[in-house]
C-alpha cells in the first residue's frame, strides 16, 4: 500500500520503519518547522529498527521510500494518511489534509485526542462534504516507541489490542478491514468519542509529572521505572481516570479502566494503577520528562483533560480531580489551559446538548 506517514518523531519513525520493513511504500513527511529528524534520516537513508515490529518481523535498516517535508505531495499521493504527531502539532497538518486529501483517502490519527472530529470540522470549513474520505482514530499509539540514537528506533512494545474508529461510526468495519494488510492489532470501538476519552495517558502522564515536580526541576531528566509511581500518587491517578470513566458513562459511552487497559493491551495485573505498573517491561528504564513544559502536560493537558472538563460540564459530572490537575499545569506553566486548550467550538460541537452530540456521532 501506498503511504504516507506525517511527522517524524518517535510515532512517524515507528510506523515509517516497521511499515517500509513489510512492503509497503512509505512517503515520510513533516512541516518545514518540524523538519529536524527529516534532515538526519536523509543522511542516512533511512530508519534503523530495532526491536520486532507489529507483524511479528524482526528489526532491521528500512530504506523509506522518500522522506523530505513536502507534505502537501504527501497527503495528494497516497490512499493511506497515517498523522502521528502530539496533538499541539495536529492543526498544522489537519488543515491540509482538509484542503489537499483526495476524496478516496484514508486518514488514520493516532493517537486520536479528538483529532477526528477536529478534522470533519476543518473539512466542513472548507465546504467539503466530510464524509467523502475515510477518516478514523485509536486511543493511544501502537507501539511503545523511543528514538535510539540519531537514526534508529527502538520499538519497546506493541499493544495485543488497539482501539479504533471512523467518522460516522457506522463506517468502522469499512476502516478495519482496510487496514488489515497493514496492521492486525487494531478493533472496533464505539465511535470517535470512545477512542477520545478512553486514554489513560490523559490520567498517567500528567498527574505523574506534576506530582514530582520538585524533584524533576532539581534534578532533570533521569532514568527510572514505571513513571516514578508511588501507592499515593497511584490515587490521583486512580481519581482523574475514575472521572474520565464517569463522563464517558454520561454519553452513554463505554471506555476501560486504567487497569482494564493494562491488562489487555500489555498483560498487567493488580488491584491498583500502582500495583499493576510494577509489572510492566515496556515502561521500565525509561527517562523522565524534564519538567511540566513536556508533552506530558503541554499536550495531555490542553488536549485531553480540558475537552474532558467542557464534556463534563454540559453533561453534569463533577470532575474536582481533573480540574485541579487542569488548575495546577496552567499554574506551573503560567498558562490559561482552560481557555487555550481544544474546546468543544473547535470539534464543530458549540454548545450542543448530550443527545445532540451523540446525534452527530
Amino acid at each position: 500500500m501506498k503511504i504516507a506517514v506525517l511527522g517524524a518523531g518517535n510515532g512517524g519513525q515507528a510506523f515509517a520503519g516497521s511499515l517500509t520493513l513489510s512492503g509497503h511504500e512509505i512517503h515520510l513527511a513533516a512541516v518545514p518547522e518540524h523538519d529536524t529528524q527529516i534532515r538526519v534520516l536523509q543522511t542516512f537513508g533511512g530508519v534503523l529498527v530495532e526491536g520486532r515490529t507489529a507483524e511479528g518481523l524482526e528489526g532491521g535498516f528500512a530504506e523509506v521510500a522518500r522522506v523530505d517535508t513536502d507534505v502537501t505531495e504527501a497527503i495528494a499521493s497516497n490512499e493511506l494518511i497515517i498523522l502521528t504527531v502530539p496533538a499541539y502539532a495536529q492543526d498544522v497538518y489537519l488543515e491540509q489534509v482538509a484542503r489537499h486529501a483526495r476524496d478516496d483517502t484514508m486518514v488514520l490519527i493516532q493517537p486520536g485526542k479528538f483529532g477526528a472530529l477536529r478534522l470533519v470540522n476543518l473539512l466542513r470549513q472548507q465546504q467539503r462534504v466530510p464524509s467523502a474520505l475515510l477518516i478514523g482514530e485509536t486511543s493511544t499509539f501502537l507501539y511503545a516507541a523511543k528514538m535510539h540514537g540519531l537514526d534508529r528506533i527502538w520499538l519497546r512494545g506493541v499493544k495485543k489490542e488497539l482501539p479504533l474508529a471512523a467518522w460516522p461510526a457506522s463506517r468502522t468495519q469499512e476502516m478495519l478491514d482496510r487496514l488489515h494488510t497493514v496492521n492486525h492489532q487494531y478493533v472496533p470501538a464505539q465511535n470517535v468519542f470512545a477512542t477520545s476519552i478512553d486514554d489513560v495517558s490523559y490520567a498517567i502522564h500528567p498527574v505523574t509529572t506534576l506530582l514530582n515536580l520538585s524533584r524533576l526541576e532539581v534534578m532533570g531528566p533521569y532514568r527510572t521505572d514505571c513513571y516514578d509511581i508511588t501507592p499515593q500518587v497511584s490515587r490521583m491517578v486512580e481519581a482523574v481516570d475514575d472521572e474520565r470513566c464517569r463522563i464517558a458513562a454520561a454519553f452513554d459511552i463505554h471506555v476501560s479502566p486504567f487497569l482494564e487497559q493494562a491488562k489487555s493491551m500489555y498483560g498487567m495485573q493488580g488491584d491498583s494503577v500502582y500495583e499493576a505498573m510494577q509489572q510492566t517491561t515496556v515502561h521500565r528504564n525509561q527517562m523522565t520528562p524534564h519538567g511540566a513544559d513536556h508533552r506530558y502536560v503541554t499536550e495531555e493537558v490542553p488536549f485531553g483533560l480540558v475537552p474532558l472538563l467542557e464534556l463534563a460540564k454540559v453533561a453534569g459530572v463533577h470532575v474536582p480531580a481533573i480540574q485541579a490537575i487542569v488548575t495546577t499545569a496552567s499554574l506551573v506553566n503560567a498558562t490559561d489551559y482552560e481557555r487555550e486548550g481544544r474546546h468543544l467550538d473547535a470539534l464543530g460541537f458549540g454548545s450542543m446538548s448530550v443527545a445532540d452530540i451523540l446525534q452527530r456521532l
